[in-house]
């Protein structure tokens, strides 16, 4: 069973959770903004991320979160553990969707050819 990790109106969240629900995949859904994250688990998966990731792909550079962040929480992300308080504080700053099993990211994102590479 697949762990999905991600925010419920994320339009990348919707269109993973679809693929999955296309392709018959079980998974159980966890809402980021809802307390499910704690910095044990965001730590073990920093430290168990699987290339091509690294523990800097957690965070989502790319989203309105993260462009309205302060200069002082931006550059506290700059080390892992300024990170994943930076996650538990502000959820949605992470990357998502995050899919683990067994606690280890297997995806972070949608990409539908990797999906069919990993899930299929």
């Amino acid at each position: 069973m697949l762990n999905v990790y991600g925010i419920k109106n994320c339009s990348t969240v919707r269109k993973s959770l679809n693929w999955l629900d296309e392709h018959s995949i079980d998974f159980v859904f966890f809402d980021v903004k809802k307390n499910t994250l704690n910095a044990k688990l965001i730590d073990q998966w920093a430290k168990n991320i699987p290339t091509p990731y690294t523990w800097e792909n957690l965070l989502n550079k790319s989203g309105i979160t993260w462009r309205q962040l302060s200069d002082d929480d931006k550059n506290s992300a700059h080390e892992l553990n300024g990170a994943i308080e930076l996650i538990i504080k502000k959820p949605s700053v992470m990357k998502r969707p995050l899919i683990t099993k067994n606690d280890l990211i297997l995806t972070l994102g949608y990409d539908e050819n990797l999906f069919q590479k990993i899930y299929l």
